[in-house]
């Protein structure tokens, strides 16, 4: 059974040199202690022997090991406790770890205790944590999932075309207008689009796939290979503003580490902010060569190097 208790987000104070520091790391060490029983005056009368015998409250089967990174003096915590406690009445037999005290059945019961400090690799990762739960909390606030499926229908299912693609694809740009744009209905769609403010490069992009929707919708009209590359194009490009929109306010270009936790390396946080971005939006878009073509580019925008 495990005894759960946050590990303290406090410096260790070593009893020697009284150096106060962050541990490096917690090892757990199983222990073989043999407890010592209590005993009181052994009494004889009539020939017999009586003496009480009492076995300690607890026991200790595991710790949790650290040391001192100025003396070396290694520090211990108890890490498996066992507490001595009665065996349910009903068990007549004695069975392998129980004894008797009192007339009554009793045994040790074993609880685990977690490390009683944060460590390094702890404080690590809840800087890390912390920035992923940020990132994922401003993107869920775009419905990315409703963006990824069309695109990941279209390049998987024969039966989606690139006309099907597009129809969705503008339906779910024209919803995303009418969620930005206030008094929407009174609006025709390039007004909508302007009022977007995109970047001029995404705006044309944007305004050439609503003329394209409005010449398939109008006619008989069957998309060229160009058409189809520009569709894709506007999409991830589309999408990719949309993402870096959402990520530029948590300035994660100009993490800052605290002086006192200068053992956190800002590119293993980069690193796994880049991790954390591919597992998040290459599962949801599945854009060809994903890494290349749309997650570096976007770590470049954000300012975000990993070395």
């Amino acid at each position: 059974m495990n005894q759960k208790k946050v590990p303290l987000k406090e410096k260790i104070k070593c009893p020697i040199c009284n150096r106060e520091f962050i541990p490096e790391s917690f090892h757990f060490e199983k222990t073989h202690f043999d407890t010592v029983d209590s005993k009181g005056e052994q009494i004889s009368f009539h020939n017999k022997i009586h003496q009480l015998v009492i076995k300690p409250f607890t026991s200790i089967k595991g710790s949790w090991i650290t040391y001192c990174p100025e003396c070396a003096y290694i520090i211990r915590f108890a890490a498996e406790i066992g507490k001595k406690e009665l065996v349910d009445e009903h068990h007549r037999i004695l069975k392998r770890g129980e004894f008797q005290e009192f007339g009554k059945e009793y045994k040790y019961n074993y609880y685990m205790h977690e490390k009683p400090y944060m460590d390094k690799s702890d404080y690590f990762m809840e800087k890390a944590d912390n920035i992923k739960k940020g990132i994922k909390n401003a993107l869920d606030e775009i419905d990315f999932e409703l963006w990824g499926a069309p695109y990941r229908e279209w390049k998987s299912d024969k039966n989606v075309d690139s006309f099907k693609f597009l129809i969705h694809f503008f339906t779910v740009l024209e919803d995303f207008c009418n969620s930005q744009v206030e008094d929407f209905k009174s609006k025709p769609m390039p007004q909508k689009i302007k009022e977007l403010n995109l970047p001029a490069e995404l705006e044309e992009l944007v305004e050439s796939i609503r003329e394209l929707r409005n010449k398939i919708a109008h006619q008989v009209y069957e998309l060229s290979e160009e058409e189809e590359k520009l569709v894709e194009k506007a999409f991830i490009e589309l999408v990719h503003y949309l993402v870096k929109k959402q990520l530029e306010p948590l300035k994660l270009n100009e993490i800052k580490i605290e002086p006192e936790h200068d053992f956190i390396d800002v590119n293993q946080i980069n690193y796994e902010i880049q991790k954390f971005l591919h597992l998040y939006l290459d599962t949801i878009l599945q854009i060809k060569d994903f890494q290349n073509s749309f997650l570096i580019p976007l770590m470049n925008d954000l300012g975000i190097s990993v070395e």
